[in-house]
């Protein structure tokens, strides 16, 4: 049995959330206490020693960050509750962290939650608490991406990715470095979460960083030379937004 800790200012919030917990999840998470602010819930997981911690953002005393970061370590998953805050839920994205939006809507909710009941065993938070906050509350852009995998994760940073190959539901990343990183994300969605960033996808199994292309030959959709040698298919339907992008 998963136990777990709600903390959030809101009684009507956590009382949504201990509810739905005990209508969807009551054979496997146990709620064995709750807290309305950072100081009564960081005397709550020092005390209880949860597995999981459904943690607010915003609250009156400070921030979840501000919790996390009084402790010496993190033993425990985090699924964090936050009002609708786009730069926000682009840094839980880009860090690998689950979180739910309020107002809680029951879809979101429960596989969000079932995500983190299927795990086995707890990754290395502590590292994945400090690349959140390093987006989340750096000076403007996301800089860093948690690649999880089936053995925890891997870190990188957005601009040393030179291209990205899909291989059926994993996603090969490509280092400057040399390095190869393989994500347990399919290539649709790291296509979504870089797009701003630079990244656009030529063919239905490969996105490239347009920062590193190094040239451009025509033919039906054309091939793209990026500066670490490799070379890509540019899909025939793909060939002129490729075009407008990089002229553009």
């Amino acid at each position: 049995m998963i136990k777990a800790v709600l903390i959030d200012d809101e009684a009507d919030a956590r009382f949504l959330l201990r509810n739905q917990l005990t209508t969807a999840f009551s054979d496997q998470i146990e709620i064995i206490g709750e807290a309305h602010d950072v100081s009564s819930g960081l005397t709550e997981v020092k005390r209880l020693k949860p597995d999981l911690v459904f943690l607010d953002i915003n609250m009156p005393d400070g921030t979840g960050f501000d919790l996390l970061s009084e402790l010496d370590t993190c033993p425990f998953e985090v699924i964090f509750v936050t009002a609708y805050d786009e730069y926000a839920l682009k840094a839980f994205e880009f860090s690998a962290f689950g979180y739910l939006t309020k107002p809680l809507h029951s879809a979101q909710f429960k596989s969000t939650v079932e995500s983190y009941v299927s795990r086995t065993g707890v990754e290395n938070e502590e590292n994945k608490v400090k690349i959140l906050m390093d987006n989340y509350l750096g000076d403007s852009a996301v800089k860093k991406l948690v690649l999880p995998n089936n053995k925890g994760f891997e870190v990188c940073e957005i601009n040393e990715i030179s291209r990205i190959e899909g291989d059926r539901n994993y996603s090969n990343f490509f280092l400057t470095s040399g390095e190869k990183y393989t994500s347990s994300k399919t290539l649709g969605q790291y296509e979504k979460l870089l797009a701003e960033y630079g990244f656009f996808r030529v063919h239905q199994s490969t996105i490239i960083n347009m920062s590193f292309v190094k040239r451009f030959r025509k033919g039906s959709g054309g091939e793209v030379e990026l500066t670490d040698g490799s070379k890509h298919k540019v899909s025939r339907y793909r060939k002129d937004e490729f075009m407008d992008k990089f002229l553009g």
